[in-house]
């Protein structure tokens, strides 16, 4: 039997936004692998960008070779990149669990917004920060009210939860919005925080119809 059997209790997902770089250090892809491992003990399957590489790569590894449910949401234009081909006939592509091939980026967060019950940010770059800061505004709107999870590894966000109270002291992010993230820096101490997350009380108590996509929850779950 696998680590988690998901015949006995149905699969939550959480999404990861994390980069398709390791990093410089090692200890970032190794404690990429630590999550995985954290969320496999929990019985949590992964939905997260589909690449092969970096700490992408990590966790997704590590939650399919573990027994878990995997899926990986990537826009076909990304597949060159982040799954790039050896030459005309070999391709270097190494699908963890399920993919599915979406026409752009926000079709892609859309989806897994639908997928997930929540989301965990790790180390990336300019998209890895995009998703976040997405998802985070849609926190603060009214449109979900899931977990928004930093996993901070050797201090990576530090500087970037100083600079949201900067701009909570400056007046252009409000009190109870700055609440939407919420930090760890191990793996337990983000899913220990991540189940026992309270949404910050709204003032945008907005109404919105879910982002059309072309596929529902339904035909991966």
């Amino acid at each position: 039997m696998s680590e988690t059997d998901n015949t006995q209790t149905p699969v939550r997902f959480i999404t990861v936004f994390c980069g398709a770089s390791p990093g410089r250090d090692p200890e970032y892809v190794e404690m990429a692998k630590d999550l995985g491992r954290e969320m496999l003990r929990r019985n949590y399957g992964l939905v997260y960008g589909g690449g092969s590489f970096g700490l992408m790569g990590a966790i997704a590894q590590t939650v399919h070779e573990g027994g878990g449910r995997v899926i990986g949401v990537i826009p076909e234009a990304l597949k060159k990149i982040e799954r790039p081909e050896i030459d005309d006939d070999v391709s270097n592509d190494q699908i963890f669990g399920e993919e599915i091939v979406v026409k752009d980026m926000h079709t892609r967060k859309a989806l897994m917004n639908k997928l997930s019950s929540a989301f965990i940010t790790m180390p990336g770059g300019y998209g890895t920060m995009e998703e976040l800061l997405e998802i985070t505004t849609w926190s603060q709107l009214s449109i979900h009210t899931k977990p928004v999870m930093l996993f901070n590894m050797k201090g990576y966000f530090t500087h970037l939860l100083k600079f949201i109270e900067h701009s909570v002291e400056e007046k252009f992010i409000v009190d109870w919005s700055a609440g939407v993230i919420v930090a760890g820096s191990t793996p337990k101490e983000v899913l220990d925080k991540l189940e026992v997350y309270k949404p910050p009380a709204s003032r945008f108590s907005l109404k919105w119809n879910d982002v059309e996509t072309t596929q529902s929850k339904e035909d991966f779950v």
